[in-house]
């Protein structure tokens, strides 16, 4: 399945969001915390993108938003967005639990997750930052699905 805010170099962010969810969601419950905390991650990065993406499509030549990973700042972004009186998005904003661990900028998510040794995330940690990221994905793309806007 394809989304429509599919872009031209092949990246579709609302798909990409489905995915992460399903194998953080499989990794978890098979025991591998470190691969579910980290899609977990990407769940929420993918779904903050595809508000922006709808709200205002990719700006023409820029692609600096979607070489972030700092779901923070993508964070405000989208609630930037969501307070202008043209937003696409109010409806869609994302259900993000405030003092969150998986925001968290010294402990949270960041893509270089990656490089660390397996069992440097806890199993509870997993489980936590992929709740987070389900409530993330079904506040956003879920919605967004069932009206037909992507």
């Amino acid at each position: 399945m394809m989304s429509n805010l599919l872009l031209q170099n092949g990246d579709d962010h609302p798909e990409a969001a489905a995915k992460h969810l399903t194998d953080a969601t499989i990794l978890c419950a098979a025991s591998r915390p470190d691969g579910a905390a980290y899609l977990a991650g990407y769940v929420v990065e993918s779904s903050l993108k595809s508000l922006v993406l709808l709200d205002q499509g990719l700006p023409a030549g820029s692609t600096r938003l979607f070489r972030t990973h700092d779901i923070n700042d993508l964070s405000a972004r989208v609630l930037q967005l969501a307070a202008l009186p043209s937003a696409r998005t109010a409806r869609y904003i994302p259900k993000q639990a405030a003092g969150h661990s998986l925001y968290d900028p010294n402990i949270g998510w960041r893509e270089t997750l990656r490089y660390r040794a397996p069992g440097g995330t806890l199993p509870q940690t997993a489980k936590d930052w992929l709740s987070e990221a389900q409530a993330v994905f079904e506040s956003t793309i879920l919605p967004m699905r069932l009206d037909g806007v992507i």
